[in-house]
């Protein structure tokens, strides 16, 4: 998506400024990360620290790794609502998942611009970032599945129409 392009531009000065922060986790963040086993380390972001949970979590729990991977529609929708709600970005219930991606994509930018010099806004919204990006891609695996699957059946009815001699 072309708004994610260009919110990755600033995305690089978020994570410099963030990465030079000392450790600003939220409370539950760290009782998360001590549960698991996982060490914070300074300088630690909160984007960085969900995402080690999340792969830690997923590794303890390979069927829910799996589910992950294989998000429906409805579910990569409502993930997108939640962050757009995050963001200040009204969702419609009409919208679809690429109209709401890109308008948080929109917005990102728009708040990127705002918090140049703001350190923990950097930060939020390098978490922001990694939400969207992480969203995006699922999206785009979902539908990639979902071309592929409707391509084979195509082939597949293709085939049995030869088979039968109806082609």
């Amino acid at each position: 998506m072309t708004s994610i392009s260009a919110v990755n531009a600033g995305s690089n000065a978020a994570s410099e400024i963030a990465t030079k922060q000392q450790s600003s986790l939220s409370s539950e963040t760290k009782a998360k990360l001590e549960a698991l086993g996982i060490t914070a380390t300074d300088g630690m972001t909160e984007a960085e620290a969900k995402t080690k949970i999340a792969q830690k979590e997923a590794e303890n729990n390979p069927q829910n790794g799996n589910q992950q991977g294989n998000s429906s529609e409805s579910e990569i929708l409502s993930e997108a609502k939640a962050l757009a709600s995050s963001v200040g970005v009204t969702a419609g219930s009409s919208s679809d998942v690429s109209e709401i991606l890109d308008d948080i994509g929109a917005e990102l930018e728009e708040m990127l611009e705002e918090a140049e010099n703001n350190p923990s806004m950097l930060s939020q919204l390098s978490s922001y970032l990694s939400q969207l990006t992480s969203l995006d891609d699922r999206y785009e695996t979902l539908q990639n599945s979902q071309s592929s699957m409707y391509s084979a059946m195509n082939m597949i009815s293709t085939n049995n129409k030869i088979a039968l001699g109806l082609n």
